[in-house]
């Protein structure tokens, strides 16, 4: 179980669906590339109600996942869902999850699980077919979401988080 200091980052997402896969791919490069003190990275690549669990007792939630809502598959945005639902519009299930991140969120929130900061990068995905890779464009947006993803990780531990390379 995390304590109230940590920070948890969630990659989420399925590899065998093409560019659903991308919320794992950033975790493992934040893994790889980014160390900080009270920091958790995770890969969920099942059932999204165990987000609660990661994020459980965490003061903060960072969690990157794939969508579709229509954006050039190259977009990658940054949702602050602190203390207002997904956007509708983007809300559309993206990936193989019985349950949706934004229903995984909003449940949490009802239940009094929802950490105090949740932010959400969540990138634009174009091919989500059976045993492809990720797709060149969305590739490319992962190495943008994982220097994103470090940049919101020194701000929200107040450290530098990138390690020496």
């Amino acid at each position: 179980m995390a304590d109230r200091g940590r920070v948890a980052v969630i990659g989420v997402g399925n590899e065998l669906r093409g560019d659903d896969g991308a919320g794992l791919v950033v975790a493992r490069g934040v893994r790889e590339h980014a160390g900080c003190a009270g920091v958790d990275v995770y890969e969920e690549s099942g059932e999204l109600l165990r987000l609660l669990d990661s994020w459980h007792g965490c003061r903060a939630a960072v969690v990157i996942d794939a969508m579709r809502s229509g954006a050039a598959p190259v977009t990658v945005r940054r949702l602050d869902l602190s203390d207002a639902p997904l956007d509708a519009a983007i809300r559309r299930p993206a990936s193989s999850h019985a349950v949706g991140l934004g229903d995984a969120i909003e449940l949490a929130r009802k239940l009094g699980r929802l950490p105090a900061r949740v932010i959400v990068y969540a990138i634009e995905g174009g091919d989500f077919s059976f045993g492809h890779g990720l797709s060149e464009p969305v590739r490319s947006a992962t190495r943008i979401a994982v220097a994103a993803v470090v940049a919101e990780l020194e701000t929200l531990t107040a450290a530098q988080c990138w390690a020496s390379a």
